[in-house]
């Protein structure tokens, strides 16, 4: 989602219709630019409701929950600039190699 609210102009001119501002846009028949607002809110409510799964007792196992969470993590840090996956840019392919080419050393204790 994060990648369609910085991204539904430039991906509607490629011919790339089916992202979350789009598909939001048709399903309640409202502008642009008020769909990619509502999409930035679901986007921090739901942000919201993973840090009360995380702090709070959850229904969820812990490892789920830190799992669903990291994996947003990963999406945002992906997408938060731009795409980041269609459009790679220095940085993302830094982040890349980084993580192909340099050890990930433990935590000292």
């Amino acid at each position: 989602m994060k990648t369609s609210q910085l991204n539904s102009s430039a991906e509607i001119a490629r011919g790339e219709t089916a992202n979350s501002v789009s598909c939001y846009m048709r399903t309640k028949g409202i502008s642009e630019e008020l769909a990619t607002k509502s999409v930035m809110n679901l986007i921090d409510e739901t942000w919201k409701k993973m840090n009360k799964e995380k702090l709070g007792d959850s229904l969820f196992a812990k490892h789920f929950v830190e799992t669903a969470i990291n994996l947003a993590r990963q999406s945002h840090c992906t997408y938060h600039n731009g795409d980041a996956h269609t459009s790679p840019d220095e940085l993302t392919r830094k982040r890349v190699l980084s993580v192909i080419t340099e050890p990930i050393l433990p935590l000292e204790r």
